[in-house]
């Protein structure tokens, strides 16, 4: 049977302040985006399973060009950002490779099977050409326990922090680690850069600004 997210399953549990948050949650995560990528204007930014579209709308209003992917019809019907919102599965993502210089995806892959969430990754190592940041719930997090943080939609065998840097490395994918510290964020949260020799000067500049050389 299909999960349904609803205006309901957005208005409840771990949910249950998103609709009154998700502009200003968005707003951090588009300042912490920015701060590290420094992306040029002509960056084409795509936020899968975008929600509401929080992340659109923050990097929107910093000028970027920003879309978002969403299967629930109450985020489509209702986001503020619906006229930049395509209507897609990430199984199932209607874009050429390398369409976008940074793909997001936030709290997706809890939601899918192991086998399903290993082919979405490798969807999105697919259409990024430089960036890809990825979020979820982990195996071994305190939030997949459904005693701690009921969500009936949540799939109980989820895939490991480890398995999930493999399956990005797999695909082209250095990983960069995280944007977000354990004390801002527990759950996994990690930062990729495709490699390819066009993006080694991106690399150096991280390099650099990390104090490694």
């Amino acid at each position: 049977m299909p999960k349904i997210f609803d205006k309901r399953y957005y208005s409840s549990g771990w949910y249950s302040n998103y609709l009154k948050n998700y502009k200003k949650e968005g707003l951090i995560y588009a300042k912490r985006l920015v701060s590290i990528l420094k992306p040029k204007k002509s960056w084409k930014f795509l936020d899968v399973g975008c929600g509401m579209g929080g992340i659109v709308l923050a990097l929107r209003k910093m000028g970027y060009k920003a879309f978002g992917t969403e299967i629930s019809p109450f985020c489509l019907q209702n986001s503020p950002a619906k006229n930049w919102i395509f209507h897609c599965d990430i199984l199932k993502l209607p874009f050429e490779k390398e369409s976008f210089e940074v793909v997001i995806s936030v709290d997706v892959l809890e939601y899918l099977k192991k086998n399903l969430a290993k082919l979405a990754i490798k969807k999105l190592t697919q259409i990024t050409k430089i960036f890809l940041y990825l979020e979820t719930i982990a195996k071994f997090s305190p939030n997949a326990s459904q005693k701690l943080n009921p969500d009936s939609k949540r799939e109980k065998n989820l895939l490991s922090a480890g398995e999930i840097i493999r399956e990005a490395e797999k695909n082209e994918m250095i990983a960069l680690g995280r944007i977000f510290s354990l004390k801002e964020e527990i759950d996994f949260n990690c930062l990729f850069l495709k490699n390819k020799r066009k993006n080694k000067k991106i690399l150096k500049r991280l390099w650099r600004e990390s104090g490694i050389i």
